[in-house]
């Protein structure tokens, strides 16, 4: 008996110990700031990672000063950059362009608005301004800048429009063919090497069906090519929303939910494969065809649900998603397609994304970008949510992962309980590490990271905590500030953890001493296997 328990002693103290080895904090960069200071929105690029803000120039200062800064894999890095802001400027856009960074701001008074474009070279740290004037004043929903050309897309008298503004010659082109009264821009997505934008867009023709398109635009605005998904083999099914793949060899997979017109929104998740010539294909997949849609839940209830979906099967009737399932994200690698999706509970009764845009809040929140601590600009967040003064929750309860081959044949699905987390946004929950085999799935749980891995479709581990902790280990961590805190998958497999902190340490004197600082800390995922 005693060397029964002696030996489980010992295997429970390897796998503790194999545990708290497969997350390593392995570098830390931080900037001294204010505790009321706004926080940075960190991009990854290529060998590093770029940072950047709007800050008082001095606590009680009315002036704004734009600060940025960069760093390598390493964490290794000169101190931030600023600029002096003699006007009123606001942030309300940004995209990443190899090694120039282009931010988006508003300029001067409510009464005398004008657009502005910092272009900042990474490389040389050269910093140009840039005037805009001739762009319609839109709601602006999404902006990206790529081979010197600007794309702005937004709503203007109620209807989708996208114009693009060339740097070099100050050129305006507005993109024909979009403007309609019942059309809705899920998704816009750039493809530098080819020089050409994706849109995914939905209309409703006269009988009230809905049409998915894929338009392709160069960055002349030319059209190059659309492809209608209207043919779905079931005159009652219809698209809700979906994500488009990048473009290989022209060839390109949209993937997301669909459902029944006016009746259920979520009845699985549809797979359209796209060829060079712009022919399609669908598959279309159940609740039955994911053998581990359900794993969730408890085991007896689990039990229970697929005893339910059964029967329904026997009767020749399908199970409806009653909650809501989003897809946030699709890995394309080596011909199959891992798909991320996050399935919840919407507290409002208005949460019926089937015709809104943006209604997954995916695009510009995944996979750079996150909550960023409350400073939540009308870019990112839900058009639905901007102007709503009552507090929606939403109670998260599994992402769930499936890996597609080429074909949309199902190689494996699993999921993995969020535990009924409460999210005051509906956003993407977590970050993905997958490299063909192993997945990583990570998030914050307040102030501690979470963490789960799922090797070649089985769950290897579940919700394991992780605290956050300091690379000096004569530091210590006096506070957080939990709304300033941003995950972020950046290379390989580590992933990027911010925020801010007070930190306490010993000064050369021998006092306690203390600091705030914004900090940017590198973590390793190993294997547990």
């Amino acid at each position: 008996m005693l060397k029964q328990i002696l030996l489980f002693t010992i295997g429970y103290l390897i796998s503790v110990g194999g545990a708290l080895a497969q997350v390593q904090f392995t570098q830390r960069f931080e900037v001294e700031t204010h505790w009321s200071d706004e926080d940075f929105f960190v991009l990854p690029r290529e060998g590093g990672l770029v940072g950047f803000r709007m800050k008082p120039e001095t606590p009680f200062a009315r002036k704004d000063v734009f600060q940025y800064f960069t760093t390598d894999y390493q964490l290794k890095g000169d101190g931030p950059l600023e600029k002096k802001l003699e006007d009123l400027y606001s942030l309300v856009g940004f995209d990443l362009d190899r090694d120039l960074l282009y931010v988006l701001f508003d300029k001067g008074s409510q009464y005398n608005e004008e657009k502005a474009i910092f272009e900042i070279n990474l490389e040389n740290r050269k910093l140009a301004e840039i005037e805009l004037s001739s762009i319609l004043e839109m709601e602006l929903q999404d902006f990206l800048v790529f081979n010197r050309k600007a794309v702005f897309m937004g709503k203007y008298d109620y209807r989708p429009v996208i114009q693009i503004f060339d740097i070099v010659s100050k050129e305006v082109i507005t993109v024909p063919g979009l403007f309609e009264k019942d059309a809705r821009i899920l998704q816009m997505r750039k493809d530098p090497e080819l020089n050409v934008f994706d849109v995914v867009m939905s209309r409703r023709d006269s009988y009230k069906n809905k049409i998915v398109s894929i338009l392709t635009y160069d960055t002349n605005g030319n059209k190059l090519r659309e492809v209608k998904i209207e043919d779905l083999g079931n005159p009652s099914m219809e698209i809700v929303e979906g994500l488009l793949t990048s473009s290989t060899n022209y060839k390109q997979a949209l993937i997301g939910p669909y459902g029944l017109k006016k009746k259920e929104a979520y009845q699985g998740l549809y797979f359209t494969k796209i060829n060079e010539f712009g022919e399609y294909t669908n598959r279309f997949y159940n609740v039955s065809d994911f053998g581990n849609f359900y794993n969730y839940l408890p085991e007896k209830a689990r039990d229970n649900r697929w005893k339910r979906i059964k029967k329904r099967l026997d009767k020749g009737k399908n199970t409806p998603i009653r909650n809501v399932l989003v897809t946030r994200e699709i890995q394309a690698l080596d011909g199959y397609y891992l798909v991320y999706n996050d399935h919840f509970i919407s507290s409002s009764s208005k949460y019926v994304p089937r015709d809104g845009m943006y209604a997954s809040n995916f695009y510009r929140l995944n996979p750079m970008m996150g909550g960023y601590g409350g400073m939540y600009n009308p870019l990112w967040l839900d058009p639905r949510f901007r102007s709503s003064q009552t507090l929606d929750e939403y109670k998260f309860l599994a992402a769930q992962f499936i890996l597609l081959d080429e074909e949309g044949d199902i190689v494996w699905d699993n999921s993995l309980s969020l535990e009924n987390a409460n999210r005051a946004e509906p956003m993407k929950f977590g970050e993905v590490v997958f490299d063909g085999n192993s997945l990583f799935y990570m998030y914050l749980d307040e102030k501690e990271l979470t963490l789960s891995q799922i090797n070649k479709g089985e769950v290897v581990m579940e919700n394991e905590p992780f605290p956050i902790e300091l690379i000096n280990e004569n530091e210590r961590i006096s506070e957080t500030r939990e709304s300033s805190l941003q995950l972020i998958w950046w290379y390989d497999n580590y992933y990027l953890l911010s925020g801010k902190q007070r930190i306490r340490y010993q000064g050369e004197d021998g006092r306690e001493k203390s600091r705030e600082v914004n900090f940017f800390t590198k973590i390793k995922v190993d294997d547990f296997i």
